[in-house]
């Protein structure tokens, strides 16, 4: 990742209805919670909606400190702020003060992610023939494969299909690309139940072309677990 940089508010470019990641600060475990922009006054405050927790309101108090997360494409900005005021009626919203300080994260193409995500391999040759496989990990220009068959040789093209949980929209989002086969590594594996062994083939794959909004959703997924992570 680079290094962070003191940035301006509008630099982040916000608009109405953004997601957004907030962090209690007083918080031990810094438990992630999620919110909407419904609006702001420069160099002033923030509108945001209370966020939920399995379908109850977050308890919040006026003067908590909070962390803000946004994610946005190819960068996530970071600022601390204070809850001002948590108005219930007639609607539920609070009050941020504004952010007196920035910080921005930009991401490199080649940062990989953990993840244990099902994804379904075609051959472009054979429609028919689908393959259901674990994306081991992932990053914005390839992933890792892993399954109990070869998918083809270095060079071969596949086509795969796997879905994100897209917190920025809140909904789950499918991605679907074809990718070339950069590398090809076996080891031996246990089965599900651990009963027996068996050959695990790993495959190193390029994403060829995905549309730009699918691409954001992935930018986001990778944002968000690297920081869930260093949290």
């Amino acid at each position: 990742m680079t290094k962070k940089n003191t940035i301006e508010f509008e630099d982040m470019n916000l608009q109405v209805g953004v997601r957004l990641q907030i962090l209690l600060n007083h918080s031990d475990n810094a438990v992630v919670h999620y919110s909407t922009l419904i609006g702001f006054v420069a160099g002033e405050y923030l509108l945001l909606t209370i966020p939920q927790d399995n379908g109850a309101m977050v308890a919040l108090q006026e003067g908590m400190g909070v962390v803000i997360r946004v994610f946005t494409g190819v960068s996530v900005f970071t600022f601390d702020s204070r809850i001002e005021s948590v108005v219930l009626t007639p609607r539920n919203f609070m009050l941020l003060a504004f952010p007196a300080a920035i910080q921005k994260v930009g991401l490199r193409k080649a940062v990989r992610v953990k993840a244990n995500l099902p994804v379904r391999v075609k051959s472009p040759v054979e429609a028919e023939d689908v393959t259901t496989a674990t994306l081991s990990d992932i990053s914005l220009s390839g992933a890792l494969i892993s399954t109990s068959k070869s998918l083809g040789t270095t060079g071969d093209v596949i086509a795969i299909e796997f879905s994100l949980n897209d917190q920025t929209a809140d909904q789950l989002v499918t991605i679907a690309t074809t990718a070339s086969i950069r590398s090809l590594q076996q080891s031996a594996g246990s089965t599900a139940d651990g009963a027996t062994f068996q050959t695990v083939y790993s495959h190193g794959i390029n994403f060829h072309d995905i549309d730009a909004a699918k691409q954001v959703v992935l930018q986001n997924f990778v944002y968000e677990t690297l920081l869930v992570h260093r949290s």
